[in-house]
């Protein structure tokens, strides 16, 4: 999710297909590891709103540290693009890396499925659900993201009601911003406050960390579009249909893209602008 690494990357010659087979497997980690999390919190409620937000930094960190040294940890759309645009990331690269990314992100999606195969039917029963019909939220969550959290605030019109589409897009807009502006500072080796010793992955994950905390009641932070996307796709194959895909409010589906990708560019831009822009020239 990060690219301090690309130094790494650029002196170490490294072929698409690998960069490629790299960005899966990491975006693998990432989602088997942290949707693995929000899955233990829903089946057993063992984990709460702070041990699944520090496992996810957890993911990040480790997947950014797993395969960061051969695709730069991109692990997310939103990044490749903004680092497309602000940090001279080749253009040629965003369609094999998004696909890699959907591939890892479905990928994990499944196997979390199957690992937790026989608990799927006796938490609908026990919630009182039935999968694929409206309420069925609470287990499609562990999937894909929704607004307001159906774990935390609930599936009916009056908790529904509570949060609009447009407040769920502005929400993922400032939440990716952060994330981004966090990334290009901590890669930024101009800045003398760069984190030395291999370690900005480590920040990354807190940053992570940091954005579930506060934005999971909300839209459950999705700040990645395959984050949600390969694991919504899985969720439909198995049966939520239209809650995962397009999602029961029919839009779902595309905020959690469009929002996060707006938001990183943003955070290109404030970064570069407001920031960087100030940073001594003769470190760079």
């Amino acid at each position: 999710m990060f690219s301090v690494v690309q130094k790494t990357m650029n002196e170490k010659k490294t072929s698409l297909a690998g960069e490629c087979a790299a960005e899966a497997i990491g975006t693998y980690i990432l989602i088997l590891v942290g949707d693995g999390a929000v899955a233990v919190d829903v089946f057993t409620g063992a984990l709460g709103l702070w041990g699944v937000s520090m496992i996810w930094g957890l993911a990040v960190t480790l997947a950014v540290y797993a395969v960061g040294a051969v695709s730069g940890a991109h692990l997310n759309p939103a990044v490749t693009v903004t680092m497309t645009l602000f940090r001279g990331f080749a253009w040629r690269k965003i369609l094999p890396y998004v696909i890699s990314q959907i591939t890892g992100a479905a990928l994990a999606a499944a196997t979390l499925w199957a690992l937790w195969g026989g608990f799927w039917q006796s938490k609908a029963s026990l919630l009182g659900i039935t999968i694929g019909e409206p309420g069925s939220q609470k287990l499609a969550m562990i999937f894909s993201c929704y607004y307001p959290n159906p774990g935390i605030v609930g599936t009916g019109p009056a908790e529904l009601a509570r949060m609009s589409a447009g407040q769920a897009f502005g929400t993922e807009v400032v939440l990716t911003m952060f994330l981004l502006l966090m990334i290009l500072a901590l890669g930024d080796e101009r800045s003398p406050g760069t984190p030395m010793a291999n370690l900005a992955p480590l920040f990354i994950g807190l940053t992570v960390a940091v954005i579930v905390g506060i934005g999971a009641p909300l839209t459950m932070d999705a700040v990645n579009p395959v984050r949600d996307f390969g694991p919504r796709l899985v969720a439909w194959m198995v049966g939520f249909g239209p809650i995962a895909f397009p999602g029961p409010r029919g839009n779902e589906w595309w905020i959690f893209i469009i929002a996060p990708l707006s938001g990183a560019v943003l955070g290109g831009i404030v970064y570069d602008v407001f920031i960087r822009r100030y940073l001594p020239r003769g470190q760079a």
